[in-house]
C-alpha cells in the first residue's frame, strides 16, 4: 500500500513519542508498504513541532525536530503537489495532503481530520481511488 499520513499524525509521531502515531509511524516505514509525503508537509510538521506549547509538551531540541524531518524524508517518497490540482476541502493544509495523495498515487490517507471523512472530500477521494482510515483502522489493517 502506499500510504499518506497526515501532518497531526506525524507530529504525534515522532521519535520522542510511544504512543499509536510513533507505532503506527514505525511499522509502516518496516514494512513493504511506502509512506508518500511532500516537502510542504514536512515543512508543516516542523513548523508545528516549533510551537510553543509543542515545544512544552514533547520537549523537542531544534536538533531533534531537524533530524526527525530529515529521517521522515529519507524514509518516505517525496512528490510536489500541484497547485493546479483543486481539491475539495477547506483547510489549505488539508489541501495539500490530498494533492500529495493524488499525486503519490496514494491508496490510503490516514488522517482523524473530519473533514476528510465527509462529502465532497470522500467523493473526490473515492473517485482517485483513495480511502481515508484513522490511525487505528490503519493500524489494525497493517496488524493483519
Amino acid at each position: 500500500m502506499r500510504i499518506v499520513l497526515d501532518s497531526a499524525i506525524l507530529v504525534r509521531g515522532h521519535g520522542n513519542s510511544s504512543g499509536l502515531a510513533n507505532d503506527l509511524l514505525l511499522r509502516l516505514i518496516g514494512s513493504d508498504h511506502v509512506l508518500v509525503l511532500s516537502d510542504e508537509m514536512l515543512y508543516e510538521v516542523a513548523r508545528v513541532l516549533r510551537y510553543p506549547r509543542m515545544l512544552a509538551l514533547h520537549g523537542l531540541s531544534e536538533e531533534r525536530i531537524y533530524h526527525y524531518i530529515g529521517w521522515l524524508r529519507e524514509a518516505a517518497e517525496i512528490v510536489v503537489p500541484n497547485p493546479f490540482l483543486i481539491t475539495p476541502i477547506r483547510d489549505l493544509n488539508d489541501a495539500v495532503v490530498m494533492q500529495t495523495a493524488v499525486i503519490g498515487e496514494a491508496d490510503v490517507i490516514c488522517t482523524k481530520d473530519r473533514d476528510f471523512f465527509e462529502s465532497p472530500a470522500t467523493d473526490f477521494l473515492a473517485k482517485a481511488g483513495i480511502v481515508v482510515l484513522d490511525d487505528i483502522s490503519l493500524i489494525r489493517r497493517l496488524r493483519s
